[in-house]
């Protein structure tokens, strides 16, 4: 009876060992974006469903839309807390972190996301950015669309901004801005209806992109078609809860993460960036303005002074500016 008693207890014990052992890693995953809107419904969602797939139980990607759990200005911090266990952010919301790694979003460097993004990771990879994730794992590397100039009526001339009010918001923008003649506001990117609409900026500096999301279009119906800038950021784990995964885990996680998934993440952006651009060209209220070889050249020259600006800003990313450009020039020639 005791003998069947051991055996009986021991059986239960690896029943419920084997029923552990099958229970998926479960790994909150909050992209900021909100269930329903395109970027979640269209990339983030399918990107987390396969990852889930792939581990063929290993894995249960959470997604969680919304900024209930983290925000763009704390989910840095979120993840590596393991509040959350991915995230995305933006490289110019994480104070002090990512000088370097912010070099995607120059202008007149890459107008096109889906090759800024792959020449991000092949950057990131190469080691060129040092010590900035040495704390992060990151899984996609995105380089956004460029920005555009927005404005509620057309300015007195093309050749400059004439010191009107716009709000810039990043540091590329801000100087961009200024080496247009303007007179940048630094306010985060929700922030620039209200500023519009109030008649305390006369524009803003925005992807179309967002040009919904945030109602540009409500507000502004000038928008000059050249590239101002833009943010470049990442989807992240922290490396401690990465490195702690199981074999099968990791491998679904690496399968679907790396240079040919950032490129894919940029060229989504660029897809809805173009309908957004498309969508504004259609509407008889918006007038969508692409400067003529001569002003353009001016531009390129004066948004050339603002990047010298930036470099200036951080010692020794002449380098890695540089390198950036290189690898640019070869994800765009099929190297």
């Amino acid at each position: 009876m005791k003998t069947i008693l051991i055996a009986a207890v021991a059986a239960s014990v690896m029943v419920a060992a084997q029923s552990a052992a099958a229970e998926p890693t479960v790994l909150r995953f909050t992209p900021l974006a909100v269930q329903g809107s395109a970027p979640y419904e269209q990339f983030y969602k399918p990107w987390a469903e396969k990852v889930t797939a792939d581990s063929h139980g290993a894995l249960d990607i959470d997604l969680r839309g919304g900024m209930a759990i983290a925000n763009i200005v704390n989910v840095y911090d979120r993840v590596m807390s393991n509040v959350v266990q991915i995230g995305f952010v933006l490289f110019n919301y994480v104070s002090g972190k990512f000088t370097y790694a912010q070099v995607a979003g120059l202008p007149n460097v890459s107008d096109d996301a889906a090759i800024g993004s792959a020449a991000l990771w092949r950057l990131y990879k190469s080691g060129a950015l040092g010590s900035e994730f040495d704390q992060a794992q990151p899984l996609l590397l995105v380089a956004l669309p460029q920005s555009l100039v927005h404005l509620a009526a057309p300015p007195k001339t093309l050749e400059n901004l004439d010191n009107l009010k716009i709000v810039a918001p990043t540091q590329i923008t801000a100087l961009t801005a200024r080496a247009m003649g303007a007179a940048p506001l630094t306010l985060p990117s929700p922030a620039a209806y209200e500023a519009i609409n109030r008649g305390t900026a006369a524009g803003t500096i925005l992807s179309w992109n967002v040009y919904f999301t945030f109602k540009i279009n409500e507000v502004t119906h000038y928008h000059i078609d050249q590239s101002m800038g833009t943010a470049s950021g990442m989807i992240f784990m922290a490396k401690k809860v990465y490195d702690g995964l199981s074999p099968a885990a990791k491998k679904a996680i690496d399968e679907n993460s790396g240079e040919l998934a950032s490129r894919k993440w940029g060229a989504w952006w660029d897809q809805d960036n173009a309908r957004g651009r498309a969508a504004a060209k259609r509407d008889p209220k918006q007038t969508v303005v692409t400067l003529d070889p001569a002003t353009k050249a001016k531009w390129t020259k004066r948004l050339d002074s603002a990047v010298a600006e930036w470099t200036k800003s951080r010692p020794g990313v002449d380098k890695v500016v540089a390198e950036y450009k290189r690898l640019v020039a070869a994800v765009k020639a099929g190297q």
